[in-house]
């Protein structure tokens, strides 16, 4: 076959075909959007760090940790001329307002200190528009608007933090090292860091987070901040303690949370085109079988098969280009909306800009996935023998196991490439790629017992909509185990994520124990505990439950040293997160009732300083019992030897920890009190009030207030799971019309009949509404039930938190697939519906 004529051929086969084949294209185009505005949104938003850093981090380097930047670091940072530096102190604690309006006069706030001009780049947005040093100089205050609604107080009224009186001069609208919707205790307050160090705030074992900022001269590269963030580490006495990052790095850590998210947005999307890529094979597996008798005159007119095969796989990808080329472009109109709909999550960046990339992977998978579902379809039809141009009734011969084993290898392979690729690891995709070969397999199992049951459900005494459903559902060639496992699929995704989220808000918002405490205190002195215990006391407190609480880090763990370890985990790609966090111990005589020892006995040895670590910890960390931890207790190092593991029912909510050490080890150690309380209903106002006046210093924590904010934040993120489980219920929507486009002659053939038998057209939608609904139906319960099942695993597992099966979400989620389908099944059959009984015979005829 000459380049001449395969074209022309070529042609011909597109124009025949063009209506058929508009679901092709419609099936990618649903999944190539969903890739494309994940993929532009990222890159967009990496771009935007990128070109924003500076401000983000409003320095062009940045050291944090709990404890002040030691002398030998400010020494390296005062011997480089041309280096500006700034000091910030932050930490949560209680202000009083005595002059306030409002029904209570204190409240928690996020406070920051600073000394130097801040920030070196971006602005402060504040009311009044004037310097922030000049603002806070004195005791000048500048807080945020929810301080000011929340207390009753104005500019120039007079707030109490620590003790000193501070009067507020301005109102904070925005930082710009702040990210927007970041999870914040309270209203962030500014005052001066001289003025800090006047309050009470600044005892022994206060938890502050110093942060050192550094600009470097105008115009400097990325290289000279690597080199002096390298220096500064090397310059640190304690590295591990200390977080050092440069405007080079561009959020770090935001830039992980972005690659994280786009891991998981990315295979939810692919997700959508891969049931996408069931219709394509289904639409496929239609159009060829109609074209079997041209396959045959090609091969009887000297074609040879791969030459057939060419000018189908021509088409195929033709029509791909097509589908993820319009998918393509709503993916950029979506990746627009983005950002509106996650602007409480995100710092103000610049617009995105066109991501050619992003467009690229798009068109990229969209037609890998589309040649790929086709390939088993088009190997069927190839088999057609020349014959059938004499005899019609010559099926396709059929096609060996071993070719069919090979193309369903092939299938795996390449989805497993495809999610490898999105998720940027093999691990992930091959993990990906076989859990959704199994949930396919179990939901196609499902569709043909479906199918055998609705074939032996006696009929005589059922309506005639329910009877036409039961009938399609169990004849051949109807495609209703494709069906079921798209719309299944879409359930899957639809149900499952609505089950976690609905279980994750009512798990915080309605299920905290009856007995559980209502607030926590922090930051009690010793020598503050009996007078804080008497305002426990005279406030109605209905328990009180207080330990003691030392800081500390590890220094090894059986002889290794820390940086051994991380170093260890690192080539052998394993995370021990705990290894670099900073670490609480107590002290109990007696375990509490939430813990239970699971291995070893409590305090047995009197030869030994002993150590009691919960279980599941201690699993991350490689200990057993037996094993030796040594502790760096801000400076004084302490080696203790692990001789029991314990099990913590952690919602119970009460005060519990990884580590508990024997009594008297830790007695000399730096150390403040904490406490858990629980109060009458509306008391966490009045003890912070009390406690505001009193101990200034003490920060009270009134747990319904955080999980309410955490509640907030997951109804936001609900927002963006419930999109995504709607757009892969999409995605099957329109596999299921694509399947009834391809069967119109048989549809429009069988409305005639109905027709002929007396039918109007209202009720033959009605009998054509209950046969997609039914599909949907099936489809969507078998979904449901594997969503709330992968909802179980997520929770369990993953979050650690017991589920509970909720069958109104599962029965609406199954409902709400059968509308969809019933939807898009009518609207794919309007045509046929509209046809004259006497043309769709005689066509047939």
């Amino acid at each position: 076959m000459t380049g001449r004529v395969f074209l022309r051929q070529l042609g011909r086969e597109t124009r025949g075909a063009r209506g058929r084949l508009a679901f092709f294209a419609l099936c990618l185009a649903v999944g190539v959007a969903g890739v494309t505005a994940v993929a532009g949104f990222s890159g967009a938003l990496r771009s935007g760090l990128r070109s924003e850093a500076r401000k983000l981090l409003a320095a062009d380097l940045r050291v944090e940790a709990l404890r002040p930047l030691p002398e030998e670091a400010a020494q390296l940072l005062a011997g480089r001329p041309g280096l500006r530096t700034t000091r910030l102190r932050e930490m949560p604690t209680v202000v009083l307002a005595p002059g306030g309006t409002a029904a209570t006069h204190s409240q928690l706030v996020e406070l920051r200190a600073v000394d130097g001009e801040f920030p070196f780049y971006g602005r402060l947005e504040i009311e009044p528009d004037r310097p922030l040093a000049e603002l806070l100089a004195g005791d000048g205050a500048v807080a945020g608007p929810e301080l000011f609604s929340r207390l009753g107080v104005g500019l120039g009224d007079e707030l109490s933090v620590g003790g000193r009186r501070f009067t507020l001069r301005g109102i904070l609208r925005s930082e710009p090292d702040r990210i927007g919707g970041a999870f914040a205790l309270g209203p962030r307050l500014y005052v001066d860091g001289g003025a800090l160090d006047e309050t009470g705030l600044l005892a022994r074992g206060s938890r502050v987070e110093h942060s050192t900022l550094i600009a470097l001269a105008p115009g400097a590269k990325p290289a000279e901040a690597r080199q002096l963030a390298k220096a500064l580490r090397a310059a640190l006495p304690d590295p591990a303690f200390y977080r050092v990052e440069t405007f080079a790095d561009g959020q770090p850590e935001l830039r992980r949370g972005v690659d994280r998210t786009e891991r998981f947005l990315g295979l939810a999307a692919l997700l959508s085109l891969l049931v996408g890529g069931i219709g394509v094979a289904q639409t496929v597996r239609a159009w060829l079988a109609s074209r079997l008798d041209a396959i045959a005159v090609l091969g009887a007119l000297g074609a040879r098969p791969r030459e057939i095969a060419a000018l189908f796989v021509a088409q195929i990808g033709l029509l791909a280009l097509a589908g993820s080329a319009a998918g393509a472009a709503l993916g950029v109109a979506l990746e627009r909306l983005l950002p509106r709909l996650l602007s409480s999550f995100l710092p103000e960046l610049p617009p995105p800009g066109f991501q050619p990339q992003a467009v690229g992977r798009g068109l990229a998978l969209g037609a890998g996935v589309a040649l790929l579902f086709s390939a088993g379809p088009l190997v069927a039809a190839l088999r057609v023998p020349v014959l059938r141009v004499l005899r019609h009734d010559a099926e396709p011969i059929p096609v060996p196991r071993a070719l069919a084993l090979a193309l369903g290898a092939a299938l795996f392979a390449g989805t497993a490439a495809i999610a490898a690729l999105q998720a940027e690891s093999w691990r992930v995709g091959a993990a990906f790629a076989g859990g959704l070969a199994a949930t396919a397999g179990v939901l196609t199992l499902a569709a043909r017992l479906l199918a055998r049951l609705a074939g032996r459900v006696p009929r005589l005494r059922l309506p005639t909509a329910l009877r036409w459903s039961l009938a399609a559902l169990s004849r051949p060639g109807t495609g209703t185990t494709a069906n079921v496992v798209a719309l299944g699929l879409g359930g899957l995704v639809l149900v499952g994520m609505l089950s976690v989220e609905s279980n994750l808000q009512r798990r915080l918002q309605a299920e905290l124990p009856r007995a559980a405490p209502t607030a926590f205190l922090i930051d009690i002195q010793p020598s503050q505990w009996d007078g804080v215990r008497e305002t426990l006391t005279a406030q109605g407190a209905l328990s009180v439950d207080s330990v003691p609480l030392v800081m500390a880090r590890i220094a090894s763990i059986d002889g290794r040293s820390i940086d051994e370890l991380v170093e260890a985990d690192r080539r052998e790609r394993r995370r021990r997160w705990a290894l670099r966090r900073e670490q609480r111990l107590t002290w109990l005589d007696r375990l509490p009732a939430d813990n239970e020892l699971v291995g070893g006995r409590l305090w047995g040895d009197p030869e030994l300083a002993e150590l009691s670590v919960e279980e599941e910890f201690a699993r991350d960390l490689g200990l057993t019992i037996g094993s030796r931890v040594a502790f760096d207790v801000q400076g004084l190092p302490v080696e203790l030897t692990v001789t029991s593991l314990r099990r913590v029912r952690w919602e119970s909510f009460g005060i519990n920890f990884f580590w508990i050490v024997e009594p008297g080890v830790l007695d000399q150690a730096p150390q403040m009190r904490i406490a858990a309380v629980r109060l009458p209903p509306g008391g966490e106002d009045r003890l912070r009030d009390a406690l505001a006046a009193a101990y200034p210093n003490v920060t009270l924590f009134a747990i319904r207030e955080i999980l309410d904010k955490v509640v907030a934040v997951l109804e936001k993120i609900g927002v963006g799971i419930r999109f995504l489980g709607i757009f892969t219920v999409v995605a099957a929507a329109a596999i299921l019309a694509g399947a009834v486009a391809a069967g119109a002659a048989r549809r429009a053939r069988e409305v005639a009949i109905a027709k002929t038998l007396g039918m109007t057209r209202g009720q033959v939608v009605v009998l054509f509404a209950a046969e997609y609904g039914l599909a949907g139906l099936a489809g969507g319960l078998v979904g449901a039930v594997a969503g709330n099942a992968l909802a179980a695993v997520v929770l369990r597992r993953g979050f650690e938190m017991p589920w509970r099966f909720e069958p109104w979400m599962a029965l609406g989620g199954a409902l709400a697939v059968a509308l969809v389908a019933a939807l898009a099944g009518l609207a794919a059959s309007a045509r046929a519906l509209a046809e004259r009984p006497i043309e769709a015979l005689r066509h047939e005829g």
